[in-house]
Parts: C-alpha cells; structure tokens; sequence
C-alpha cells in the first residue's frame, strides 16, 4: 500500500512509549477484563458491556473543564502551554472561545430528549465527548460516518461532509481526518458496547445506515466493514491511550478497543470464530522478527515482497526505508548499534516492530 505520512506521523508518536523497554499499552487495572476472557462474538461484548458500563456521570457543561486533562495537546514552540487537541480542526486553540463539546457518536441517536445531556450518563460519557470548532461540529450533525465522494458540501482541509462514496450507503456522511479514522471507529465500537441496554432505544434519525435495534452485532454490515477497516488502517496512538487513562481517571471506566484492539476482531471481524484469551494478538498471520545473528529483519507475510519498510531511530528520525528483498527480508547491517523502530506494510495492514540492534541477545 502507499505511504501515508499522517500514519507513519501518528505511528510514531505512539512508538516512542516503546523507549526505555516500555510496551505501548494503555493500562487497565489487574483482573480489569478477566471476565470477558474465553468469550467470543455477541457474549464477548455482552461481557465487557457489564465490565465498562458501571462509571461515575459528570455533568455535561463541566466537560470543558475536563478536556484540560483529556484532550490537551502537549507544548510546542509555538504553543508553550499547549492547547485543545481539536479533531475536527486545524485550529489550535488556547481558550474554549470557538470549540463546541461535540458527541462523537450524535447524541440524536441515543433515544434521549435533546437537552436532556446530563439525564442518563450516555449523554455525558467523556470517552465519545470531545472538543470541535463551531462550524465542523454544526456540518457534522447527525450524519452517519462514511467516505466522501466529489464534491463535498462541507470541509475545512480536516473533515469533510457530503454524498457516501463507501458500498452499502448512499446517504450524506461526515469523514474525518485519516489519523483520526481508527479514533471514531473505536469510539462508536465503544459507545454500543457500554450502551449495549440502548439497543431497543437506538432512534432511526440519522443513524438508519449504521445501528440496528439489537444488542449484536449492533452495526449494519456497511458498518462494520467501513468501521473495521479504519480501525485496521489507524492504529491505537499515544493521544488515545493517554486519553483513555485520562478519562478513566474521571470516570472510572475504560474503551477496551484501545486496551486491546484485537477485541474488534473477536466481536466484528477475522477472530470471530474463535474466543478471545486475553491477549492482544497480531491481526492474520503477518509478524516481524529480528535476528541479530544475522542482522536482519524478517517479514513473515503471504507477499512479503510487496511489503514496504521504513525504519526510525528514537529521535524520530527516518534512518532507512524501501522494499524488503524478494524473500522477505531487510539488511540492517548497515545501522550503528542502538534501538529501532520498523513500520512494515503490506496489503493494507501495517505492523511496529522494535528491536536492539547490535547486541548480544534478541528481542
């Protein structure tokens, strides 16, 4: 597939946490899941359903507040003090002048009255509340997500609006930024996994093309599909994962698909056949392996030759990149010693892969 520097950017981010001997993982408190292990399909998010669905309400006019510590974007040196991480921007904006509290999944869809936020705690659940400017958050509406075709109604270079290019859907639907495709995915897959009892309540304003009345598999297969396939394309990043940890703080609960975002496959996608062991295990059989013996890396792929490599030092500098050989391997010979990053893609998946170069023992 083609190099997509928004990914290999956001990627990255998420691959410094690996320095220091780190695993990039959110962190959930022991035991948090164990009871949804050995459970596959609808049991699976039945099951983490009642692990999640307890958590602390806040009041929805306090979630300004909040977004202080959720969706903060660290400092830069144009911005000392940071600012509000805007999804649906450009925009980095240092006060709450021009940003909206924006229900990622629209709040038209949850069988509660408008105005009526802080009634039930689905309307105040900071892990499908986020900051937006204005103008992209009043364009969004309530449209279902999708991919947008020519001509969009509505965009800001971020987020686009306007006729379903995606098979399954012709309706209006909002698009947002490639990075943050996997985000919205795994809010929505969040969002009727805690709210699995809203089944029967799901309204059809809006919403007809993505969720059915039921409590599995919930999305239409449209959905499914377009929602698996941004989760597989955009990876679990840093932001997501301090922005779980943030809102568990406050509310005392978790969105598992970013804990373990192999558990979309055992409810929607590749693993549904099979129950899941607690383990966040590589999506198809596609592995990357170092081998210090003979200093190189090693795809395991079902075409590794048409796979593409780029590989990073801890700085976040590009050190080397291009195609492996034929027989699916790279030469890293050529590095001074030290600790890598390798993003490898093939056939619409890519994988991370840290290794110590240079040493005595394999990682």
């Amino acid at each position: 597939m083609p190099i997509d520097m928004t990914y290999i950017r956001h990627t990255f981010l998420s691959l410094l946490l690996l320095v220091n001997f780190l695993c990039l993982q959110a962190q959930p408190s022991p035991g948090y899941y164990n009871n949804a292990v050995g459970k596959k399909q609808g049991e699976l998010k039945t099951a983490l359903h009642v692990i999640i669905h307890p958590h602390a309400a806040i009041e929805y006019y306090s979630s300004s507040t909040y977004f202080r510590s959720t969706d903060w974007h660290p400092k830069t040196d144009s911005y000392p003090n940071g600012y509000f991480w805007d999804m649906y921007s450009n925009n980095k904006t240092t006060s709450w002048s021009g940003l909206n509290r924006e229900h990622n999944m629209p709040k038209s869809w949850f069988g509660i009255a408008s105005g009526e936020e802080n009634s039930e705690p689905i309307g105040t659940d900071l892990h499908n509340l986020y900051p937006s400017e204005r103008n992209a958050n009043s364009a969004k509406s309530n449209y279902a997500l999708g991919i947008v075709g020519a001509n969009p109604s509505f965009t800001n270079g971020v987020v686009k609006v306007g006729k379903s290019a995606y098979p399954g859907y012709s309706g209006t639907v909002f698009e947002p930024a490639n990075e943050y495709k996997g985000d919205f995915a795994r809010c929505y897959m969040y969002m009727v996994t805690c709210y699995e009892d809203y089944a029967t309540r799901w309204t059809s304003t809006g919403t007809s093309s993505m969720l059915g009345n039921n409590t599995y598999p919930t999305f239409k297969p449209y959905a499914i599909n377009l929602l698996m396939e941004w989760h597989r394309n955009d990876p679990v990043s840093s932001k997501e994962i301090n922005r779980n940890n943030a809102v568990d703080e406050i509310q005392k609960n978790r969105n598992p698909f970013i804990d373990f975002p192999v558990l979309a496959e055992y409810i929607w996608g590749e693993y549904q056949d099979e129950k899941w062991d607690g383990t966040n295990r590589e999506v198809g059989n596609f592995y990357v392996s170092y081998k210090q013996s003979e200093q190189k890396l090693f795809i395991n792929a079902a075409d590794p030759a048409e796979a593409s490599f780029i590989i990073f030092n801890t700085t976040g500098i590009r050190i080397q990149a291009g195609k492996p050989v034929a027989s699916g391997f790279i030469d890293v010979s050529s590095l001074p010693k030290g600790l890598y990053v390798a993003v490898i893609y093939t056939k619409g998946k890519r994988h991370a892969e840290k290794f110590l170069h240079g040493e005595s023992y394999n990682w």
